[in-house]
């Protein structure tokens, strides 16, 4: 999945995601798009991403 799909997949929006990864909503569009190569930006959305999805796949009682 890209990273849009991702994103959608969470339930979250450009602006909760830009806001969990300390990236603006514009520059998250433009990744999003394929029209921007911050590979900072794309690494921060990437682990904010990574982390709520771990969170998803943990058994309860785990920490």
């Amino acid at each position: 999945m890209d990273l849009r799909e991702r994103r959608t997949a969470l339930g979250w929006s450009r602006h909760d995601l830009g806001m969990r990864a300390q990236v603006d909503k514009s520059v998250l569009q433009l990744l999003e798009m394929g029209l921007s190569e911050d590979a900072e930006s794309r690494e921060r959305c990437e682990k904010a991403i990574l982390e709520a999805e771990a969170a998803i796949v943990k058994e309860p009682g785990e920490a």
